[in-house]
C-alpha cells in the first residue's frame, strides 16, 4: 500500500474530507488530491503539519513503502560476503595491491605485478596458493 491510499485512510478515519485537510495544512484541495494519488508529495514543513492533524506517527503512513537502496560500498560488501575463501583471498590481495598504490608517495604505479614507476621495482606481493586451485588465469578450481 502507496502512502497516498495510507494518507486517505487516515484522512477518512479522522472523519476529514479533503477540503478540510487541506484548510488544517494550509494548502489547496487539489494538493491533498495529488497526494492521495501518489501524483506528488508534501513538503517537510507540510508533512510535520500532516502528522499533527492525522495524529499518526511517521511510521504510520510510511511503513512498508521506504525500500533503502544500497550504495556501492554496500552493493560490494554484499558481493563479498558470498564470495568462498578463494575469491576472498583474491579481493584482500587486489584491495592489498590498490591500497598501497594509493598510499605510495613515491610516484611509483603498481598493477597487479607490474610497475609503470622510472627506475623502480614494484612492491613483493606474496600469496600462498591452496593446494587444487588455479590460478586467476587457469581454468576455474571447481569441478562441475
Amino acid at each position: 500500500m502507496g502512502i497516498g491510499r495510507r494518507l486517505r485512510i487516515l484522512r477518512e478515519s479522522n472523519g476529514l474530507t479533503q477540503e478540510q485537510l487541506a484548510a488544517k495544512l494550509d494548502i489547496t484541495p487539489s494538493a491533498v488530491g495529488n497526494y492521495e494519488r501518489d501524483l506528488s508529495f508534501p513538503r517537510g514543513e507540510t508533512m510535520f503539519r500532516l502528522f499533527e492533524v492525522l495524529g499518526c506517527e511517521p511510521n504510520e503512513l510510511f511503513r512498508d513503502c521506504y525500500r533503502k537502496q544500497k550504495n556501492e560500498v554496500e552493493s560490494h560488501l554484499d558481493m563479498y560476503r558470498e564470495l568462498d575463501r578463494h575469491g576472498r583471498e583474491l579481493v584482500d590481495a587486489c584491495t592489498e595491491i590498490e591500497y598501497r598504490r594509493c598510499k605510495e608517495e613515491s610516484g611509483l604505479t603498481a598493477v597487479a605485478a607490474r610497475s609503470f614507476g622510472k627506475n623502480e621495482t614494484p612492491a613483493k606481493l606474496r600469496l600462498e596458493k591452496r593446494e587444487g586451485a588455479g590460478s586467476i588465469f587457469d581454468e576455474p578450481d571447481y569441478k562441475e
